[in-house]
């Protein structure tokens, strides 16, 4: 049986027992699982670490130990031997050995580091840390005295975007940003990156050959507060989930304004399905993920979802889709083409990120 304390699902047995059987049933929640080979689901789990699923199965099959991190970010290596997570409580990135679930490396990053971004060749990755941002985000827009603070604070302690190299793990570069970087993603021929910055309401582009800031795209005639951005497979449009404003923006392959397409409250994780028909909106306050034809900008289907459910991914072969349910510590499955809800991974403390091996569609990877 499980309760919870402080938002996070806690077995009562430990609440019961004491600290020292708390301790022992820890390592046991997070080394009993035969790891499998199956294709598999890789979650990010905040008090814990991070729980591998069988796809095949979908069932929990492992569990890595990130004591005292708060793994929030998260991708898989294009060979799949390593996971790497970006982790807000240990401020660093944490390398783990999938074979033996061992960490081979922290990398230090500074406070508050989130979103984790594979470049498209797949030797470096970036990771966008906001060392200024303090509390959770407003539900509205900002006053200007809002505003003004949190500009003196980027000022003062700028947020970055970190570069890193897979193969020496070593930060190799770093590129400024504003005090809140939420998502990043990459332009279709690999050359651009690009970052949405909450307070700011902007996205920033910057030319990964010389690492100069080359645009800055003003979002605020669209809303506020964006918060995921993501490519089409053909790299003609992207997308940008405005979270206050209950909207998702659609520019063209230059960046240009196409067209504000809304949604339900809190739009925040957003994707493409793989044939890039459909784009799929994780309207997080809502407790919904909304379907929308890419063609007409039209809902046709909206699914009920757990409570902070802000990031999700199709799986490798497209069938399904996996929902990470922070607030309601479950991850939940779906059929891909019928949307109908087939299983609830529970028990999984407070998830956050979600991205499989073989890569696949979803918030965090693909395309």
């Amino acid at each position: 049986m499980f309760v919870r304390k402080e938002g996070i699902v806690v077995p009562s047995v430990w609440r019961r027992c004491g600290s020292a059987i708390a301790v022992l049933a820890t390592a046991a929640w997070l080394f009993a699982a035969n790891p499998g080979e199956a294709a598999t689901a890789f979650v990010s789990v905040e008090p814990v670490g991070v729980v591998a699923i069988n796809l095949e199965k979908m069932t929990v099959t492992r569990r890595f130990s990130l004591h005292n991190s708060g793994p929030r970010g998260i991708g898989v290596t294009r060979d799949g031997r390593y996971v790497v997570t970006a982790n807000k409580a240990s401020q660093d990135v944490a390398v783990i050995d999938r074979k033996n679930g061992h960490v081979i490396r922290r990398i230090p990053i500074g406070p508050k580091p989130e979103f984790l971004k594979f470049s498209l060749d797949g030797r470096h990755f970036f990771v966008a840390h906001e060392p200024a941002s303090e509390g959770p985000p407003p539900k509205g827009p900002q006053t200007e005295a809002e505003k003004k603070a949190q500009e003196a604070a980027a000022e003062k302690t700028p947020a970055q975007i970190v570069e890193i190299d897979v193969a020496g793990w070593q930060v190799v570069r770093t590129f400024p940003a504003s005090l809140d970087t939420e998502g990043i993603e990459l332009s279709a021929d690999g050359k651009k990156l690009l970052c949405a910055n909450e307070s700011e309401d902007s996205l920033r582009v910057y030319d990964l050959e010389t690492g100069a800031e080359v645009r800055r795209v003003d979002l605020r005639p669209y809303g506020s507060r964006p918060r995921g951005v993501k490519r089409s497979p053909d790299g003609s449009e992207y997308l940008v989930s405005l979270e206050s404003s209950s909207n998702v923006v659609m520019l063209d392959r230059e960046l240009n304004f196409v067209a504000s397409v809304p949604t339900a409250a809190g739009p925040y994780g957003i994707s493409f399905d793989p044939e890039g028909k459909h784009f799929l909106v994780a309207a997080s306050r809502a407790q919904k993920l909304q379907v929308f034809d890419a063609g007409s900008r039209k809902l046709v289907k909206e699914v009920k979802v757990g409570r902070r459910c802000w990031h999700f991914t199709f799986t490798p072969d497209g069938e399904r889709i996996l929902a990470a349910c922070g607030r309601s510590n479950e991850v939940l499955v779906f059929d891909a083409r019928s949307y109908r809800l087939l299983k609830v991974l529970g028990s999984i403390p407070l998830p956050w990120g979600i991205v499989t091996y073989p890569r696949a569609y979803g918030s965090l990877d693909l395309p």
